[in-house]
């Protein structure tokens, strides 16, 4: 198996976990964008993690520009926590695969 071909595999659990949990994560294309990055190698788990956090910020400073558009905190909160949360299953499964 390529490293391409392992790190799409762990993708895959991360996302299947996720969604197991009632919290999908490959319907926000800007993430999964960046793990499309990953997965072809032109990132690390570091990388991939702090693009998702900036990407974060943007949309939480977005919101607040536009408070018409807010959310529940407890909603931004938790799409946030599962997000990390993938990003941390990621770099688990990479550790262990040691890609």
């Amino acid at each position: 198996m390529t490293t391409e071909q392992a790190r799409r595999s762990i993708a895959e659990r991360v996302i299947a976990r996720a969604r197991a949990r009632g919290t999908p994560i490959d319907n926000d294309p800007e993430y999964m964008a960046i793990v499309e990055l990953w997965i072809a190698g032109e990132i690390g788990t570091e990388e991939m993690r702090q693009r998702y956090i900036a990407l974060l910020q943007q949309r939480s400073r977005t919101r607040h520009a536009r408070p018409e558009r807010h959310l529940p905190a407890t909603m931004i909160k938790d799409e946030r926590l599962e997000a990390l949360t993938a990003v941390d299953e990621v770099e688990r499964f990479s550790n262990e695969k040691e890609i």
